[in-house]
């Protein structure tokens, strides 16, 4: 049944999101065109254009993905699509576990059509060696893995987006349990749910440089200049929180739920 529910969801997705990442690409491919052009100062104009619109479909792009996902978990659950979707023989763990999944597989997708946007607009040896070289000079004065510093990069980017997005799931869950004012609340409490979150994985990481001294410098300097294996331990650390955190907080989100609904 999770999968039937999966699919109308992601049929909501696609037919919402098809349009940012269609014009995301075609801005892209544009811009790539306008650049390769012979230079003058129409084509510079329209050029840049083309880059801002191309900016402002990626920004879209993340930002809807965003803003859909809290929709469509908001409007399946409370508002009038809520009544048959409460009539269905399905339980409240899987009508949350098919948000979840419907939230994990765009945002990748969102997350996947940014890099292709930017790659096709930019890219060239001398950008890509421009890039590789900041990188690098970054990673080395760092004694750090270029491929670490990257990976654990986008990796706590995407961990750090996700939580905010379920952080809004368990808000739009509490602010529906008010009896006015539900949108207003919904939002309160997502935003006081992900303060909190931030503190318990901050908290969690002083726990942990209390038996681990380099990573406790962290806290204790205010200098960079320090041991790299801090920046490491923290990396790895802070990522496992977060899938802890994640992990907690949809069980949160279950438990929630499945005290009941209050259908607008």
């Amino acid at each position: 049944m999770v999968n039937k529910l999966l699919k109308y969801d992601l049929k909501y997705m696609i037919k919402n999101m098809a349009i940012f990442y269609i014009l995301s690409i075609f801005f892209a491919l544009t811009t790539r065109i306008l650049f390769n052009m012979e230079q003058s100062a129409i084509i510079n104009i329209i050029s840049q254009i083309s880059v801002g619109c191309m900016f402002a479909m990626i920004v879209n792009t993340l930002i809807n993905t965003i803003m859909r996902s809290w929709i469509r978990f908001r409007d399946s659950l409370y508002k009038d699509e809520s009544y048959l979707t409460h009539t269905l023989p399905v339980t409240k763990n899987e009508l949350y576990n098919s948000k979840f999944i419907q939230m994990l597989i765009f945002f990748f997708i969102s997350f996947i059509i940014i890099l292709i946007s930017l790659f096709i607009a930019y890219y060239s040896k001398e950008n890509w060696l421009a890039i590789t070289n900041y990188i690098k000079t970054i990673t080395t004065g760092l004694n750090i893995s270029t491929l670490f510093f990257i990976t654990m990069t986008i990796i706590i980017i995407f961990l750090e987006i996700f939580n905010a997005i379920q952080c809004g799931f368990l808000g739009i869950i509490m602010g529906n349990k008010m009896n006015n004012s539900k949108l207003g609340y919904s939002v309160f409490f997502g935003v006081i749910i992900y303060l909190i979150a931030q503190a318990i994985i901050l908290l969690l990481v002083f726990i942990y440089g209390l038996f681990d001294s380099t990573v406790m410098e962290l806290f204790k300097t205010a200098t960079i200049n320090i041991d790299v294996k801090a920046f490491k331990v923290l990396a790895i650390v802070s990522s496992l929180l977060y899938i802890l955190i994640i992990f907690i907080m949809s069980m949160l989100c279950k438990k929630e739920l499945n005290k009941g609904v209050n259908i607008e």
